[in-house]
């Protein structure tokens, strides 16, 4: 027979599992070579019943939090770091309480979670789709370290909208800004016309500093992006107007421009702001909406697409071009040109 991995041994037509656990040796007797291995594993960090012979199921938190662990081990620089990825899980904890057992977390259950945050929150396909993949994932973390009986399913996921890309009209921008002004809320303002003429992202504003702005060339450099590509960006007359005012008796090149606005805050007010000018049942009039507005009225004024992608700091120019086919008029200009070129009228 094979070498069998330390710790166990064959007992007739069984297996022997022996391993010393904080001084103790603890013991089990297996059916399989593959069940006694995985006991094994589990009796080393004390996840094996040797008494009942089963592997006790851990409560959401506890899984969450084993889940993490394992992120952050396996990549150092994944989501597992960030506040967004902590926000999901918060999510995903409040709504069905951290101390629910894994093997109550099933379809039904997390179709009525899905249908929560479309319904109720009016959440995106995109976030409900990653909730729904971070559930299946952290439920086959611990599956297959013995900590939920039942395999998991993965849920089908929600089909993400293909229509038009929502955008900033002039007269919504209006209104807008307006309301921000009106309700001496101007720094937020602020941070929305910054937004509009950078395209930058959320965080990627947030956490813009002094340092990275070069007042004396109009550059904007992002060193942390998505993409882990850092790229410029040039400041628009009004961006420059805000940066120079922002900048003034501010020494600490290290400091953040927008140091005195917090994300939960200006998400808050962003709220109070799409209900006062009649918006509110718009769920795509998202803050990331200032961005998808960046880059059509770059189009929009017949910038070079590959210039566009490079502002915008997409990875590919198919993520471009997707702005490109919802250019109004783009079409009826596309025919005019034709008609000046047309030899026979």
């Amino acid at each position: 027979m094979t070498n069998l991995p330390k710790g166990i041994s064959k007992r007739s037509d069984k297996f022997r599992v022996s391993v010393m656990v904080k001084g103790k040796r603890k013991t089990a007797t297996l059916k399989t070579l593959e069940e006694a291995s995985a006991a094994l594993q589990q009796m080393k960090i004390g996840l094996f019943d040797v008494t009942s012979g089963q592997y006790t199921t851990w409560n959401l938190k506890t899984a969450w939090e084993h889940y993490v662990d394992h992120r952050v081990a396996v990549s150092p620089h994944s989501t597992a770091n960030h506040k967004k990825f902590a926000w999901y899980g918060k999510t995903i904890l409040n709504h069905f309480g951290p101390l629910v057992d894994l093997d109550d977390i099933n379809q039904k259950t997390i179709a009525e979670f899905f249908d929560e945050l479309t319904v109720n929150r009016k959440y995106s396909a995109s976030v409900v789709n990653y909730m729904g993949t971070l559930l299946y994932q952290m439920q086959l973390h611990a599956f297959k370290r013995g900590r939920k009986s039942i395999q998991p399913e993965r849920m089908q996921g929600m089909k993400l909208t293909k229509g038009r890309i929502r955008y900033v009209t002039d007269e919504e921008e209006i209104r807008m800004l307006d309301w921000y002004d009106r309700t001496a809320r101007e720094s937020f303002g602020d941070l929305v016309r910054f937004y509009l003429d950078t395209g930058l992202r959320k965080s990627e504003a947030l956490r813009l500093k002094f340092r990275d702005v070069d007042m004396e060339t109009g550059r904007i450099s992002i060193w942390e992006t998505k993409t882990n590509s850092p790229r410029h960006v040039k400041m628009t007359h009004r961006v420059r107007h805000i940066l120079e005012r922002l900048a003034r008796g501010q020494n600490d090149q290290n400091a953040r421009v927008f140091k005195h606005i917090a994300e939960r805050k200006f998400y808050r007010v962003w709220i109070d702001m799409r209900e006062a000018i009649g918006l509110g049942d718009d769920a795509q009039f998202v803050i990331h909406m200032l961005r998808h507005t960046c880059c059509t009225r770059l189009l929009g004024a017949n910038v070079d697409i590959r210039t566009v992608m490079q502002w915008m700091g997409h990875k590919s120019i198919e993520q471009t071009q997707r702005y490109a086919h919802f250019m109004p008029g783009k079409l009826d200009d596309a025919a005019a040109a034709l008609d000046t070129l047309a030899t026979v009228k």
